[in-house]
């Protein structure tokens, strides 16, 4: 039986501001993210996730009933994966990442998925309070080649954003495969739609309300899904925030009226693992972002899957071409390069959190 369900969404506490920007780490502590011997890095985060537990990895393996406290799931060692999605426009700046990892719930085990997208794209401000939607200024075109070799578009800039904007408009589609590359499960998950059973009179509907909806496979393989709306208004008890959405600033900091607030819009969705037959689950993948409205020109964007671009915001370089592993200073034939200077790839080890973009070290700024 479906169960949509309020709990914790993704990633960890971070700064940033309303164009998306990443920084990984405590405020005040932003540190280097390391990446693995391949040179690939964990997933981005994105700012606004509150005080809550939103912000943990999805290695917590939080209950999604809760605000963020607790943990009735056990995480499955070595099966959490991560993939960043990026636009057509812009193939170095993420516009979302899906994370998967396999959980022990009593004695069943699940497949938990989270889509987390970039609040340049869309985030959970809204009314009098929302943050970047605003109408007439418009953002510089984002540092990629856009359709035909130009620069790539500029946010509309929508006239603001409202809380209805988001109810029973908004989802998500999930495409589920098993370890031979069938595809055995796609959905839609709903965001936000009424429902009178939530003390906020709002919830997400999973897989069978709203928007939610089954393109192939059972419902009954989706134990449960939420939205971090949901989680926002209901586990954590701001039912009130339904015209303006509580207050914040360019940097998403959380206001201390509701600490817990998730500014980020995220999806989480839980399968059992025994759908997936004998072969086992393989993956899950998506292949477009979508709100209406976005504060992109489009609200739907097709995005292409990729590795999570490495960020290092200290003296500890990556690991890649140009760097070594974790925790290791650069060899003598590896040395890591300074902002503007001249770079391969994005694995090559560029100092001060850039990265490697059109051949040189810069910061890593993801457009509105």
């Amino acid at each position: 039986m479906l169960l949509a369900v309020a709990g914790p969404a993704c990633g960890r506490v971070s700064t940033g501001d309303a164009g998306g920007n990443v920084v990984s780490g405590e405020p005040g502590d932003e540190v280097c993210v390391p990446s693995d011997e391949e040179g690939s890095a964990p997933a981005p985060t994105f700012p606004g996730a509150g005080f809550s537990g939103a912000g943990d990895p999805i290695t917590s393996a939080l209950d999604p009933l809760s605000c963020g406290s607790g943990s009735r799931f056990t995480p499955v060692e070595e099966t959490v994966e991560v993939d960043c999605y990026y636009s057509n426009n812009d193939q170095t700046t993420p516009m979302a990442f899906v994370e998967r990892i396999v959980e022990i719930a009593a004695s069943e085990e699940l497949v938990h998925v989270r889509l987390t997208l970039n609040p340049a794209f869309v985030d959970n401000t809204y009314g009098e309070t929302a943050i970047g939607w605003g109408g007439d200024e418009q953002a510089e075109p984002a540092p990629g080649p856009g359709p035909g070799g130009g620069p790539a578009p500029k946010p509309k800039g929508h006239k603001g954003h409202t809380f209805k904007d988001l109810v029973g408009s908004d989802k998500a589609q999930f495409q589920m495969t098993d370890a031979t590359g069938e595809l055995v499960l796609d959905f839609f998950v709903d965001y936000i739609s009424e429902d009178g059973s939530q003390p906020s009179g709002y919830g997400s509907l999973g897989v069978v309300g709203g928007e939610g909806k089954m393109l192939l496979g059972d419902a009954g393989a989706v134990v449960a899904a939420t939205t971090s709306i949901d989680r926002d208004l209901n586990a954590c008890g701001y039912g009130e925030y339904i015209v303006d959405s509580p207050a914040t600033d360019e940097s998403y900091t959380a206001n201390t009226e509701t600490p817990n607030w998730d500014y980020r819009v995220v999806y989480d969705v839980w399968v059992s693992a025994s759908t997936f037959g004998a072969a086992g689950f393989g993956d899950a993948t998506i292949s477009y972002v979508h709100a209406s409205p976005s504060k992109y020109p489009s609200d739907t964007l097709v995005v292409t899957e990729g590795p999570c671009p490495s960020t290092c915001e200290d003296e500890d370089p990556p690991a890649g071409e140009g760097g070594s592993d974790p925790g290791e200073e650069p060899g003598e034939d590896e040395v890591c390069q300074e902002s503007g200077e001249e770079c391969a790839g994005n694995t090559d080890c560029c100092w001060d959190g850039d990265v490697c973009f059109n051949g040189v070290c810069q910061p890593f700024d993801i457009p509105r």
